[in-house]
């Protein structure tokens, strides 16, 4: 099975393999925020074509933002950095390569490109969007092809960490100081997708399917040190699965990892001292990204509104309350709201929202552009 290479795909794929769950009386069904109540929180930009994750450098005074606005074999991708604060466009980094996925090291100024239709990594001088290096981390061609997903940076080892949604599922973890390859983990799960770390206990946390969907390992050595499992899955085949955890947000003081679930449209809470599943949020179709902010002690959640009965999908942002997960607010969003990104301070939400390219699809028109939007959180409140 082919796995196209973003955020979204995934998403897809999982909604093939197992059978939706009733969608009535879900925590998401109850009435969403529409744009005109809550505009006054808002900021939108309408500028990328092809935007993809988002990641906020408040050192720099920007939001970098990952676009591969092309599907088409050689096409190139972009970083554009965006002004924080008014979110007008301050620079546009081309890259051979397109752009998924991004990661930083705050610290060193290094900004790590998943480009994941190529199984590899670009690294980009922050500061001046000077391309310092290039890491090929799968095999590129051929059978056996692998795509890179997420990326996350230790912030204290400094050392990058790259999830493969194969079949068998890789990890890889790149070195600082040269930024190639150091250390490969294959069989990490089936299609490892979601990524999490704990710098202060020295885990990385992988979300995929299988029977056991989440994997702990020793950021240090690789070694796998723990499975999670929900328990519903009993067979080891891939069209058994029940679960697929897209991806993966982490509380790390209180010992939570919240995991989104493309299949069964929840988010799942697991204890991470444990490995049993603490909690559920029904989110509904389409479910995608996942973030936990510990300033505000809110989870957040983006979801598509897509079935396989209903491609169309109705954008929505669930904000959900991390003391006892009830959903405080569910924002109405358009049709395809794609990836998080919380500021470090916890005052402010980025998303990016991609729009709909099936010309039958009522929100259609042409020569549309993808969405940032900024949400100054102290005023959803």
């Amino acid at each position: 099975m082919i796995m196209k290479p973003f955020r979204t795909s995934l998403t897809a794929v999982a909604l093939v393999l197992v059978q939706p769950l009733s969608l009535a009386g879900g925590a998401w069904a109850q009435e969403l925020m529409t744009p005109a109540e809550y505009a006054g929180a808002a900021l939108r930009q309408d500028a990328i074509h092809g935007a993809y994750e988002l990641l906020d450098a408040p050192e720099l005074g920007l939001v970098f933002v990952a676009s591969a606005p092309s599907f088409e074999p050689g096409a190139s991708g972009a970083v554009y950095a965006l002004d924080r604060d008014d979110l007008s466009i301050k620079r546009r980094i081309q890259l051979p390569r397109r752009a998924f996925a991004l990661a930083m090291d705050h610290d060193s100024g290094r900004l790590y490109v998943g480009n994941t239709l190529d199984g590899a990594v670009t690294v980009i001088d922050a500061q001046s969007g000077v391309i310092t290096g290039q890491a090929q981390l799968g095999q590129k061609h051929g059978e056996g092809f692998e795509h890179s997903r997420m990326v996350a940076v230790d912030p204290k080892t400094h050392q990058i960490y790259v999830t493969s949604p194969t079949e068998k599922g890789a990890l890889w973890i790149m070195d600082p100081q040269t930024g190639a390859l150091g250390k490969r983990v294959d069989n990490s799960g089936l299609w490892s997708a979601g990524l999490a770390i704990d710098s202060d206990k020295g885990r990385v946390y992988v979300g995929g399917g299988g029977i056991e969907e989440i994997g702990v390992f020793d950021a240090a050595s690789g070694e796998q040190v723990a499975r999670f499992s929900t328990g519903d899955t009993t067979s080891a085949g891939k069209d058994d699965s029940k679960h697929f955890f897209v991806n993966l947000a982490l509380d790390a003081k209180g010992g939570r990892l919240f995991a989104a679930d493309a299949s069964s449209e929840q988010v799942y809470v697991f204890d991470t001292a444990s490995g049993k599943v603490t909690g559920k949020v029904e989110t509904g179709p389409g479910t995608l990204d996942v973030a936990y902010n510990p300033a505000r002690d809110e989870i957040y959640v983006t979801t598509r509104g897509v079935s396989r009965e209903d491609t169309k999908g109705t954008g929505k942002l669930m904000v959900i309350d991390g003391k006892d997960l009830t959903v405080r607010r569910a924002l109405s969003l358009p049709v395809h709201p794609n990836s998080l990104e919380v500021s470090q301070d916890g005052k402010l939400l980025f998303v990016t929202v991609k729009v709909p390219h099936d010309e039958a699809h009522p929100d259609f028109y042409k020569d549309q552009v993808d969405s940032v939007v900024r949400f100054d959180l102290s005023r959803l409140d």
